[in-house]
């Protein structure tokens, strides 16, 4: 019999285990593979190579092919019918239009590599999405955990306060007290569940998967020593993903600019033409001609007008420049603030534990004091969810850390610490 019990207990056990629980590592993995394998960032590259195979045919001809049929009567003292059929092929091939292919294909190689990083950028901000809604599911279920041993001390205290109220040692009022504290807690308990369903659809949307939070280990803990970040100047900022693609990016400018010079510069084609009629003429059975030619186009003058426009164009090149300076500036600041933020959230997390110390102490002393009936009921609940509450504010500076954390080590450019154990 007494087997058999360890059996049940034992199936009962394996049956409450999740079939599959992903650790963090794991969560990482399908997210990465998402994006590789999954996701838009796939057409975007096709959608780029294909731009720059169709910017390198610089110098491919463009090729034609004609057909034509006529029907000829011609009337003078007899008539005559003559069908022609005429099939004609051409190829041109520019061979200068002011430098517009060559920098279009310069220009496209730069942007293809600014996007790449781009796209690289935009992983890693999904990656950090992940992580961050990983440590604040962990945060939560961390205050829940601390919801839960409140509500076990209001249990406790009810129950007690019950025998004591039976036994003529407290009043009703500190009955109603502590029962009422502990509604309190059960209501609390109830919105981190919540919070936790709600902050699981967004991590169900990012890895594209139906998980409840029981499917996910958070047993790990995501921490880098504070040793180990780095401050950095701009320069050391322009070799992360985004650096690098605000360089490439600025480096288009030039080329889109030159490239509106081709209105207001000559252009130079070279044709070969082969045409090939049956029964040209009554006369002529079959003919065949074939012609060479090169051409030269030289804008002259169309009212200023090709010219206008490009210097609309220098304005916008310009304009470009000194956004491009802002966006450098946004740069540093956003990473200054994150800098600032993390440090004052490393503060605010070692006060926060010297006020936690303070309240366990103070907390001991007032169960004494009460037991003692040296002070109030009141006096003992406040206490007690003062404790409550800074534990869950350490539980929140920890989370906040971690997210600015995040901001610096991408910005940084170095985002392995952390995922080089995660997948």
């Amino acid at each position: 019999m007494a087997k058999l019990k360890i059996i049940y207990l034992f199936i009962a056990f394996c049956w409450s285990i999740p079939l599959q629980a992903y650790n963090i590592d794991e969560l990482v993995k399908i997210l990465i593979d998402k994006n590789e394998n999954n996701s838009a960032f796939i057409y975007d590259d096709q959608i780029d190579d294909i731009s720059l195979d169709n910017a390198d045919k610089i110098y491919i001809p463009q090729i034609d092919y004609t057909y034509n049929y006529s029907n000829t009567t011609s009337s003078t003292v007899s008539t005559s019918t003559v069908n022609t059929n005429t099939n004609t092929i051409s190829a041109t091939v520019n061979l200068y239009n002011g430098g517009f292919s060559q920098l279009n294909l310069i220009s496209t190689q730069l942007r293809n590599q600014a996007l790449d990083f781009l796209r690289q950028y935009q992983k890693e901000l999904l990656i950090k999405e992940l992580i961050n809604g990983y440590n604040t599911l962990q945060g939560l279920i961390q205050k829940k955990g601390n919801q839960q041993k409140n509500l076990n001390f209001y249990q406790k205290k009810v129950q007690e306060a019950e025998i004591l109220f039976k036994a003529n040692r407290i009043t009703k009022t500190d009955l109603l007290d502590f029962q009422n504290e502990l509604i309190s807690a059960e209501s609390l308990l109830l919105d981190f569940d919540r919070q936790i369903d709600n902050l699981m659809l967004q991590v169900n949307k990012l890895l594209d998967m139906d998980l409840v939070d029981e499917d996910i280990e958070f047993d790990k803990i995501i921490e880098v020593p504070d040793q180990l970040v780095e401050k950095k100047p701009l320069s050391g900022l322009m070799n992360s993903s985004y650096g690098q693609y605000l360089t490439y990016i600025e480096q288009t400018y030039l080329p889109e600019l030159e490239m509106n010079k081709k209105d207001i510069r000559p252009s130079v084609d070279l044709t070969y033409s082969l045409s090939d009629s049956d029964k040209f003429s009554n006369s002529v059975d079959h003919r065949r001609s074939s012609s060479l030619s090169l051409t030269l186009s030289v804008p002259l003058y169309d009212g200023f007008k090709d010219e206008n426009n490009f210097d609309i164009q220098k304005y916008e090149y310009q304009k470009k420049l000194l956004n491009h300076k802002d966006l450098k500036r946004d740069l540093l600041n956003t990473y200054l603030e994150s800098w600032n933020n993390y440090n004052f959230y490393v503060q605010k997390i070692d006060n926060q534990n010297s006020i936690i110390d303070t309240l366990k102490l103070k907390l001991k002393g007032d169960e004494i004091l009460y037991k003692s009936q040296k002070i109030s009921v009141t006096l003992l609940i406040e206490t007690q969810n003062d404790l409550n509450n800074a534990n869950n504010i350490i539980y929140d500076l920890i989370t906040q850390k971690k997210y600015y954390l995040m901001d610096i080590l991408i910005l940084n450019n170095e985002l392995s610490k952390i995922t080089n154990g995660l997948g």
